[in-house]
């Protein structure tokens, strides 16, 4: 069987990227400047993109731009600006998470090839389909499923698929960590993050420490057969922010494992070996198969050691940190060798004593005195980096030295500046006529326009959802009374609780444990029986049924889906038409299990993990059927702000557009609904959400943090999550929220024993006799 599999390699520097050529990449994915979810120390101009797609095109390779980060309110002009350039330059597609890119790269830029970024947190066939349906040509799965759940996923939907098969490992679903954005204000999902998951935690009760959730890196290489006959599209090496020598290893490595994967077993075994020690070479970190083979990889952690430590140097004889102001400060470093190390490597310094690392290139050598560019095991060398030991103590330091990439940056930067160089004065202009029409079209400058359809979906889901509750707009607030209250609870039961607060809508999460107290109290399968009947006889459910909303889990297993399915149909029958999900794809369940009525019957509303940030993905969710939306946990006060007018401009546009072309019958009847914006206000969210569930980990044991952080690790639903002691809170901050036009707070009460939420919520509410101590992420500062 021929090999038609892609392999895609990363460039965040053009040594790199000719290395990703040489070396035989099929394409090679590059970040949009200002876009994309990694920190590089430079982005490309769109004029060295434009270089590089004409490069890599003239020699037959595909070249793919990473615009993954999610985007702020006040960027959306710059991104329009970025989407219009990108249509002039025509790179082969752009990866994207955002619902707001979506909505204005499928309403105006149609020909720009999309793919759905592993941000997405893509993992079920119904995911894939849908996303497809909406117009990705291509996913990129969540790195957490394994080679049968990728087959599954290919044969189940029409989705090209594409994996990640080398690199970095993430704890957390991506698209899912809350840990670096709510304990620091660097967001994962705009590229900021400061990897929470690789330092070092201890637990509360017990003498020890290590890195509990530090993975090891993503090796493929010796599955790769699997994945072609499991129809994977794509191979995807991770590593935008490695050396251009670690490109040319690792890409030099799996092409010749593709290349001969039609050889005989013998043949196939002596060009492994090679591919192995070429992988060795590229990166000095341990590796595993991650999730390829296992749900649960015994491999994935080692504890005792980070996963981005790399190969160890030597321990530390000697440290002394130079006297001088800024670029003079330095730190000299003593010890023997244990591996070769080279000028150009970057190496990473882990002080043993606090767990804190520091990592630097490698620019100065000194061989038993002598001033060199090569270092070798056995010899005893000092080192030089510029810089402090940010916190770190040299009085008394124990700590080893490790290699975490190799290669000479320091030429590879002065080869980066020269092409730059060269290309400084060129220039690539977005159309500006066209982007001043759009950003009239949404209102946010004078003049109309007309959106195109934002997928093959659209036009179904807005025929459905078009209606409305009634009830829930009486409810809502006139200027300075009480914004609804929504309240999420971990048991049905718990909805008869009594709250500090008057709840206009229950979440309760829709999973087994739930469905069977609903069919113990009278309800499920029992009262589908009898159309019309309502799904509960327990008078104290029952008097809250219609507040109820089911919610989705974040991660809906592709072994669960026909379960969740046959619920959903249930649960309908029963007479619940009020759901959230927690995935944009989970509509699916519904327009494939419902009929037509009982689908326009529903009101379906956004969990916060949808990770809208902007007006344009509030626009786009909208025209999916949403009626109510949970903004993103993530954002400042001042987005927030600027993300309900850009929306209320919009609609209001909308309004005026239909007054001047419509008859006042024709105008009632197509009159446009605003969709409903809240906000979590309160609750123990969960920062980390994660598949693996390892033996060293303490079920509902208390963890801590090198800065004396407390957090508790819990198992529920399939899933690892791991929540803050202290909660999260802006009840402080209800007037705000309602002059800003927010239509609903949410008060979690799912993260813990119900009774203790309820203490310490009515303390928040001034109901009790002491207020507690809480974190209140990036609403009152500035999320990077």
């Amino acid at each position: 069987m021929k090999n038609n599999m892609e392999l895609l390699a990363p460039a965040g520097s053009f040594p790199a990227f000719e290395a990703a050529l040489e070396a035989g990449a099929d394409s090679v994915y590059v970040g949009a400047p200002g876009f994309n979810a990694r920190a590089l120390s430079r982005d490309f101009t769109m004029a060295e993109i434009g270089s590089m797609i004409s490069q890599a095109h003239g020699q037959g390779v595909r070249l793919y731009i990473a615009m993954n980060s999610l985007v702020k309110e006040s960027e959306l002009p710059a991104a329009l600006n970025a989407l219009s350039c990108f249509e002039k330059l025509r790179p082969d597609a752009l990866i994207i998470q955002d619902l707001g890119l979506l909505y204005l790269a499928r309403s105006w830029f149609p020909d720009l090839p999309l793919h759905a970024s592993t941000l997405m947190s893509v993992h079920n066939s119904m995911a894939a389909a849908e996303l497809t349906g909406l117009g990705f040509e291509r996913v990129v799965l969540a790195r957490e499923l394994t080679i049968e759940e990728m087959a599954e996923i290919h044969r189940e939907s029409d989705a090209e698929i594409e994996v990640f098969i080398h690199g970095a490992m993430c704890f957390s679903y991506s698209g899912l960590c809350m840990f670096s954005s709510l304990h620091g204000g660097k967001s994962s999902l705009r590229g900021q993050c400061v990897q929470p998951c690789r330092r070092q935690y201890s637990w509360l009760t017990k003498d020890s420490a290590g890195y509990l959730f530090s993975m090891n890196d993503l090796c493929g290489v010796d599955v790769l057969p699997e994945l072609r006959d499991a129809g994977v599209r794509c191979l995807k090496i991770e590593g935008r922010m490695k050396s251009a020598q670690y490109v040319a290893n690792t890409v030099a490595a799996y092409r010749m494992a593709l290349d001969c994967m039609d050889e005989e077993d013998t043949v196939q075994e002596k060009i492994l070996r090679r591919a192995h020690v070429l992988l060795d070479d590229a990166m000095a970190r341990k590796r595993s198969s991650g999730y390829l083979l296992s749900e649960q990889p015994g491999q994935a952690i080692s504890p005792q050691q980070s996963g981005s430590s790399g190969r160890m140097l030597g321990r530390i004889l000697n440290l002394r940190q130079q006297q001088g102001r800024g670029a003079g400060k330095g730190v000299t470093l003593e010890l023997k060798l244990m591996a070769q190390v080279k000028t150009g490597d970057r190496l990473r310094l882990l002080d043993e004593n606090s767990g804190k690392q520091i990592s630097f290139t490698l620019r100065e050598l000194e061989v038993q005195g002598q001033r060199g560019k090569v270092g070798r095991s056995g010899q005893r060398v000092r080192l030089s980096l510029q810089g402090n030991l940010k916190g770190m103590k040299s009085y008394g330091f124990q700590g080893s030295l490790f290699k975490v990439d190799v290669g000479s940056r320091i030429v590879a930067e002065r080869s980066g500046r020269k092409r730059s160089e060269k290309l400084a004065a060129r220039k690539v202009a977005p159309d500006r006529s066209k982007v001043e029409s759009i950003l009239a079209s949404l209102a946010w400058g004078p003049g109309s326009g007309k959106s195109r359809s934002m997928g093959k979906r659209k036009k179904t889901q807005e025929k459905y959802g078009k209606r409305h509750n009634k009830k829930y707009e009486k409810n809502q607030r006139s200027r300075g009374k009480e914004l609804p209250w929504w309240v999420a609870v971990a048991r049905l039961g718990d909805v008869c609780q009594r709250l500090p607060v008057r709840a206009f809508r229950f979440i309760v999460p829709f999973n087994r444990d739930n469905i069977g107290q609903l069919k113990q109290a009278g309800g499920g399968k029992r009262a589908c029986e009898t159309p019309g009947k309502r799904a509960c006889e327990n008078p104290k459910i029952k008097k809250q049924q219609a507040k109820i909303i089911w919610q989705l889990p974040t991660i809906l297993h592709e072994r669960d889906l026909d379960w969740y399915r046959q619920q959903v149909r249930q649960l309908v029958v029963s007479g619940f038409n009020r759901f959230q999900l927690s995935h944009c794809s989970q509509y699916g369940l519904f327009l494939d299990t419902l009929a037509e009525e009982e689908y326009s019957r529903l009101e379906l509303s956004g969990n916060y993990s949808l990770n809208i940030l902007n007006s344009a993905a509030l626009l786009g969710v909208s025209h999916l059927g949403f009626r109510n939306l949970l903004f993103s946990l993530e954002t400042e006060g001042d987005n927030l702000a600027a993300a309900l007018r850009g929306i209320r401009k919009q609609v209001s546009g909308a309004k005026r557009r239909l007054r001047k072309t419509e008859g006042r019958g024709q105008r009632k009847k197509s009159r446009q609904k605003m969709i409903q914006v809240g906000l979590y206000v309160y609750g123990r969210p969960p920062l980390f959400t994660a598949r693996l569930a390892s033996e060293h980990f303490n079920y509902q044991q208390t963890f801590v943090s090198p800065r004396d952080e407390q957090f508790s690790l819990e198992q529920r639903d399939g899933v690892t999550l791991a929540r803050a002691a202290l909660p999260f809170s802006l009840l402080d901050h209800q007037q705000e929220l309602a002059d800003m036009g927010v239509d609903y707070l949410l008060l979690d009460l799912s993260g813990g024993p119900i009774q203790k939420e309820i203490y310490q919520l009515r303390g928040l509410l001034g109901q009790g006799k002491k207020r507690i101590e809480v974190l209140s992420g990036n609403f009152s500062g500035i999320l990077v």
